[in-house]
């Protein structure tokens, strides 16, 4: 009589002790860490793209049809004009170039107007450029520029945690659905 008690009160369930592979509360916490390991991978691998494509390498040269000034580049860059051109090939004794041997653009590109060519010149200017507010706004456009190859990690992101929120809840609860 007591063994019919006692098997109401605790029913026991004996598990074997070579019991094998995996059951549904085992799952879980596998599918989610390869669900983590494959996000985190395409995220470092979107970012590292994205910087692969931004770096660049830059150079410049002077020849004879033509040097941009290093300020052209200036936002609202104008009026450039020239107040001093030295051909400083021979560093001790530099001598300087008339108006006539050389041309100036707007966009400030220097062009070797004379039959000689001048392996080492010195180039003093002066130009006007739009300021402050100029620069503001092609702060604000590089910014966004800069943002936009964000867009797809940040999306990346948000459809990560929307496939690990429906994968927690799908396992969160014991395997019901």
């Amino acid at each position: 009589m007591e063994n019919k008690i006692f098997s109401k009160i605790a029913p026991l369930k004996l598990m074997p002790k070579n019991k094998r592979g995996m059951g549904i509360g085992d799952i879980y916490p596998v599918v989610l860490t390869i669900a983590l390991v494959a996000i985190l991978i395409a995220i470092v691998m979107f970012v590292l793209a994205e910087f692969g494509e931004q770096m660049t390498n830059e150079s410049a040269a002077q020849n004879a049809t033509g040097y941009s000034l290093t300020n052209a580049s200036d936002c609202g860059f104008n009026t450039p004009a020239i107040t001093a051109a030295w051909n400083v090939t021979v560093p001790a004794s530099p001598v300087l170039l008339s108006s006539g041997n050389y041309t100036l653009t707007d966009a400030g590109v220097l062009t070797n107007a004379s039959a000689t060519n001048y392996p080492d010149v010195n180039v003093s200017y002066t130009y006007l450029y739009g300021g402050a507010p100029c620069e503001a706004t092609e702060d604000i456009v590089q910014d966004f520029v800069d943002f936009i190859p964000w867009i797809g990690v940040i999306l990346l992101v948000v459809a990560a945690a929307i496939v690990l929120g429906v994968l927690m809840r799908s396992f969160g609860s014991g395997g019901r659905v």
